[in-house]
């Protein structure tokens, strides 16, 4: 076992109290939606920042009323306001309903006030971290802590996905801009809190160059379909995975395009460059 699927073993846990707060940090709790899945783990973690003049909800999860209702009792309905990460629906979908209920705004995701790199909501300071999806942001809640939504996850790698709505080149920059702030601290959306976050995204840096690398040996001068190459990486893939590897299948290809390594020809099939 390598040194970094250890670290990544580190980072799970067994199913969390669904609809209570959970303490994480200083003035800082999760609720975790009963949404569990392959692509979710125990289900999406949202997060509760206390600040003076209430909280900021951060995620509020799928559309689902008793996960709501759990994080309304949770501030005591004091709902400063909502923020989302990125605009995938287990971690936005829940967002109109909770900011018609605790009448407070929302920023982020497809539903809320675009938010751009280096501003502040409540105090909070927002960092683009396109790759997941393009328009993926975390947020740094203070005190060398991040809020990281599927950017950065230990139970699981993330899901990179490609053209139009993600890219594996934007994801591998901004790890590094992550990385190299040195946050003591990482919140995930789903699963625990990652405790060393510097040497653990060194290796998630290292995995997905790895990976670029792997792709490329396997790619030849004659043309192969992303088909083929799935089953020759990932053999054995459960089937409700596939559709996820597919996208970072794409994603890595589309990053090698980049690179002037692969060229994906006009029948879909890519080849080495």
């Amino acid at each position: 076992m390598s040194d970094f699927q250890a670290r990544t073993r580190r980072y799970t846990e067994e199913t969390p109290d669904y609809g209570r707060p959970l303490p994480a940090s200083h003035g800082v709790a999760r609720v975790v939606a009963r949404n569990p899945g392959p692509m979710t783990y125990h289900g999406t973690n949202t997060w509760l920042i206390e600040t003076d003049d209430g909280h900021v909800v951060v995620d509020p999860g799928p559309d689902d009323p008793a996960h709501r209702n759990a994080v309304l009792a949770a501030t005591g309905g004091a709902v400063r306001a909502i923020v989302v990460t990125h605009s995938h629906a287990d971690h936005e979908r829940g967002a109109p309903a909770l900011a018609r209920q605790a009448n407070a705004p929302v920023f982020g995701g497809s539903h809320g006030t675009p938010l751009a790199d280096g501003g502040m909501v409540c105090g909070l300071r927002v960092i683009a971290t396109p790759g997941h999806t393009l328009d993926h942001i975390c947020l740094d809640i203070g005190e060398n802590r991040l809020i990281a939504g599927d950017h950065i996850m230990g139970w699981s790698s993330s899901v990179v996905m490609r053209a139009p709505h993600g890219s594996m080149d934007a994801y591998l920059t901004s790890l590094k801009t992550i990385h190299d702030r040195g946050y003591d601290l990482v919140l995930s959306g789903h699963g625990p809190a990652i405790t060393e976050p510097h040497p653990f995204i060194e290796g998630l840096l290292r995995a997905r160059q790895r990976r670029l690398a792997q792709i490329r040996t396997m790619l030849d001068t004659h043309g192969q379909t992303e088909t083929a190459l799935l089953d020759r990486i990932y053999r054995n893939l459960p089937a409700p995975l596939r559709a996820a590897a597919t996208e970072v299948l794409g994603a890595t290809l589309e990053a090698l395009q980049t690179r002037g390594q692969a060229l994906r020809d006009p029948d879909g099939t890519w080849r080495r460059v």
